[in-house]
């Protein structure tokens, strides 16, 4: 998938979460992973084990949110 393709999908994923009134994790590591996948650094799985790991750290799991 190309970057732009990568960006429109996360854009697409946080303005449907917003719409839910979800709120979206706007920690700057956070971020800086998301675009790590966006530029193609990263695959999926190892961004989606770096915020589990994150969550944990801040005593969160995704169940909490």
């Amino acid at each position: 998938m190309k970057p732009e393709a990568r960006r429109a999908l996360v854009e697409r994923i946080f303005d449907k979460a917003r719409e839910n009134g979800q709120t979206i994790e706007d920690d700057p590591l956070f971020i800086s992973w998301i675009e790590e996948w966006i530029a193609g650094d990263i695959e999926i799985a190892e961004l989606r084990e770096k915020y589990r790991g994150f969550l944990a750290s801040h005593g969160q799991s995704k169940s909490d949110e």
